[in-house]
């Protein structure tokens, strides 16, 4: 059984040091995770208790602490196994990149001209937007120390690119619109 997206976040996390639920998501936040894989917020807490009782990680209540229960979580042996086979996995998984403007891309010839074209230029419109934010997103992401800095440089490093490169995609393909007609 391979390990969950999610799963691959969290014990990734917990690999580079114990953490609270709570500071989990800042980190995800910190390091501008979100910008390369969605990960809801319910999903870390549903997937740090099956961690748990999995043996994959293990929580221990924080002592001296008020309020709610805050449990500190640590990565098991048997989790950094999980995730280093998750990780080689899905390093080399060569599936194509999916997004749903993937999907209806793949059918935009069965629109009229007009909204085809609209609707190719709309994505182009929201890359260019992606791209901004991207770029707004990397002083944050300067701000991550050490090597989980870099990596979360890098990471908005190849969103930036993949989206350069759709918007030059679109950009022909917008032009071929009118001979890809059904």
């Amino acid at each position: 059984m391979h390990a969950s997206k999610v799963e691959v976040v969290v014990l990734g996390l917990l690999a580079e040091e114990p953490l609270y639920g709570y500071d989990l998501l800042e980190r995800f936040r910190t390091r501008s995770m979100g910008f390369w894989v969605e990960v809801g917020k319910a999903s870390v807490y549903q997937t740090l208790r099956r961690l748990e009782e999995h043996a994959l990680a293990s929580g221990r209540p924080q002592e001296g602490t008020e309020g709610p229960d805050r449990r500190v979580y640590r990565i098991t042996a048997a989790g950094r196994a999980r995730l280093r086979a998750g990780l080689r996995e899905r390093v080399a998984d060569a599936r194509p990149y999916e997004t749903d403007a993937a999907l209806a891309l793949g059918f935009v010839h069965l629109l009229p001209l007009d909204d085809a074209r609209r609707a190719v230029g709309e994505r182009e419109m929201a890359l260019y937007e992606w791209r901004s934010t991207i770029a707004g997103e990397r002083e944050r992401a300067a701000s991550a120390q050490g090597a989980a800095g870099a990596v979360a440089l890098r990471m908005l490093d190849l969103q930036d690119a993949l989206a350069e490169t759709e918007q030059r995609w679109l950009q022909a393909f917008g032009d071929d619109l009118p001979k890809l007609r059904a």
